[in-house]
């Protein structure tokens, strides 16, 4: 009996000497299911429960979720664990599983998860504050929302201002965020910048935030009308250094407006009461294109069209012209000129519609005023002709009268 309690008296000193005279828990996390997960998603997180005391009976475990986990539904907050032993009895470490979802909006970062447990004996509960999953989104994406340049149509020769609105999509911080543009060669892209380079840098963004970039282009004098799309490069590193690169494209219209001269270039007719052509000349005098040009001339009560009403030209080169020729009978009319209503539709070279609505004015003389203005001939020259031929006619007849006498 003695010995046997000499022996219960050791085994209580080294119980005490190396495991304590109370449960002593340790909690960590052995595993993160994905490690790290991303916003919105479901994570499953093993706690290890680990005793460097004395056994601990009744061991209840709970987790205390805050922002930006919460349970998922189905799990429960507080689990019985039982008993959790020590190294002597292989009972010392005891796993403890839970799923959590993130919060969509959570940005990248290590957020601490809160636990505490509970033993048989205690009547408090022992809170640790220190562990920590790891939440991160699979890529960090920029993205360009949308871009401006002002004015929306430049002519060549002219400067604009291209303004590039960013934003970080990600739920992390970005940084040594570098937007170039690829201006190539003057063909492709005839546009050089003005005030700085072709390329700006952005020293961090913050997760869904936007961001604006602005760019001053010179458009080259001789470039052509049309649409032009220059590649955006865009290169920028996330919160754990990795690097992204994109290509993104914007546009940039070059044009003007067009600068149209429409105006009679001939015409036959002087009079009233008289047939004859009337010319049309359409001179383009901007620097865009005219495509699909048409020209129609409205009816009137003052004339009569007696060829087609519309005429289809085609195109118009900058700094050239075309005609359209209308033949017309000018009714009975006491005033000096008609009005002539024509309307002439086209596209530029970035296929915007333009309609050209005019009231050209044909004059119209009396014959005393074409006469003496000589856009028309009097009688006098009728009267040479009968007076040449009474001539010829009374020379040949005089021969003839003459021979007869001779005959007899």
């Amino acid at each position: 009996m003695v010995f046997v309690l000499s022996l219960s008296v050791a085994f209580a000193a080294v119980n005490t000497q190396y495991f304590g005279k109370a449960p002593d828990l340790r909690v960590s996390i052995s595993m993160q299911d994905p490690d790290p997960v991303e916003p919105g998603k479901e994570v499953e997180a093993s706690f290890k429960l680990e005793n460097n005391g004395t056994t601990a009976h009744d061991v209840v475990f709970e987790i205390v979720p805050e922002y930006p986990f919460s349970i998922v539904p189905g799990e429960s907050l507080s689990k019985s664990v039982g008993t959790i032993g020590t190294s002597q009895d292989g009972k010392q470490n005891v796993i403890v599983r839970y799923r959590l979802k993130v919060a969509p909006e959570a940005v990248d970062d290590s957020y601490k998860i809160k636990v505490r447990y509970q033993s048989e004996g205690f009547d408090t509960w022992v809170m640790l504050e220190n562990l920590r999953i790891k939440v991160q989104s699979r890529d960090a994406i920029i993205s360009v929302d949308k871009f401006i340049t002002e004015p929306s149509v430049v002519e060549p020769g002219a400067k604009t201002k291209l303004t590039i609105l960013l934003k970080n999509y990600a739920t992390s911080l970005l940084r040594d965020v570098k937007v170039a543009l690829d201006l190539g060669n003057s063909e492709t892209a005839p546009f050089s910048p003005v005030g700085s380079t072709n390329e700006k840098v952005l020293a961090y963004m913050e997760p869904q935030v936007s961001k604006s970039i602005e760019f001053e282009l010179l458009v080259d004098p001789d470039a052509a009308s049309k649409t032009y799309k220059i590649p955006v490069s865009i290169k920028y590193y996330d919160s754990l250094s990795k690097v992204y690169n994109k290509t993104n494209l914007v546009t940039v219209v070059v044009g003007g407006e067009p600068d149209v001269s429409i105006y009679v270039d001939s015409s036959t007719i002087y009079k009233a009461k008289s047939y004859g052509e009337m010319t049309v000349k359409i001179v383009n005098k901007g620097l865009p294109d005219m495509k699909f040009v048409n020209v129609r001339l409205s009816n009137s009560s003052n004339y009569r069209i007696i060829s087609p009403a519309e005429v289809y030209i085609g195109n118009i080169d900058s700094d050239d012209y075309e005609t359209a020729d209308f033949k017309l009978y000018i009714e009975k009319t006491s005033d000096k000129k008609v009005a002539l209503p024509l309307t002439v539709a086209y596209k530029d070279a970035n296929n915007k519609n333009y309609r050209n609505v005019v009231n050209l004015e044909l004059p119209i003389y009396s014959s005393s005023e074409a006469k003496k203005l000589g856009l028309s001939e009097g009688n006098g020259k009728f009267w040479w002709v009968v007076v040449v031929v009474l001539a010829v006619a009374g020379f040949f007849g005089y021969r003839y009268w003459k021979k007869r006498r001779k005959q007899r």
